[in-house]
């Protein structure tokens, strides 16, 4: 196989944190054991809420934005598509992402619970203060009742150089898919606007990487 593409043709950051799908699991088992939910359907329906973004965050490589301003109308379960609006990602462009299959036993679980816990909100995951949950009450759930109860939380030197959010499901799966796909259609499902960006990934992946170790030890 012939590598024609440069890993290193302009520089983004590699991300700090990879998830293996071995933490994934950890997650959602802490979700369910977290005593810190409330003790009612509210709490019931809480836990079902945040187990299912950590999966749909992770199984989709969204990014949070994309997820948490997602509407019912987004959902086409006949066609099992999602659509991700392009007013809430940067490259402002709607893009459909296929259904993954893997969530379907947390969706039946969370959208069966009664219909008025939504208070008449369009969107998938409303919020008491807000129509839809916004990015910093997720980040706060994220962090203290799943990182920090896993063992997952990385303290950082400063709030901006955070190793450990939400957004690191995304970058774990993207590591995932690049190690078994081509990078033009990890690009489409990341939804991003430039095939440079993607590449950031390349240097994680695990072919690539072992045909450079080739070379140099020939």
């Amino acid at each position: 196989m012939e590598y024609q593409t440069l890993i290193y043709d302009v520089t983004h950051k590699l991300p700090d944190e990879i998830w293996g799908r071995e933490d994934i699991d950890v997650m959602i088992k802490v979700v369910d054991e977290n005593p810190d939910y409330l003790h009612n359907i509210w709490g019931d329906w809480m836990r079902a809420r945040d187990k299912l973004i950590i999966k749909m965050l992770f199984e989709h490589a969204l990014r949070p934005k994309e997820l948490l301003c997602m509407k019912f109308d987004d959902m086409d379960l006949q066609k099992r598509t999602l659509r991700v609006r392009g007013e809430n990602n940067k490259v402002r462009k709607d893009r459909l992402v296929p259904m993954n299959e893997k969530i379907a036993p947390l969706f039946l679980i969370y959208f069966n619970f009664p219909r008025w816990l939504w208070k008449g909100s369009p969107y998938l995951f409303p919020s008491f203060a807000n129509q839809f949950l916004s990015s910093q009450r997720w980040k706060h759930i994220f962090r203290e009742k799943v990182l920090k109860p896993a063992g997952l939380w990385i303290q950082p030197e400063k709030p901006s150089l955070c190793k450990t959010r939400s957004y690191t499901l995304r970058h774990s799966r993207a590591t995932e898919l690049i190690n078994k796909t081509d990078i033009y259609t990890v690009a489409n499902i990341l939804g991003h606007g430039d095939i440079r960006s993607t590449k950031t990934y390349l240097h994680l992946n695990k072919e690539i990487f072992e045909h450079m170790r080739k070379a140099l030890n020939s």
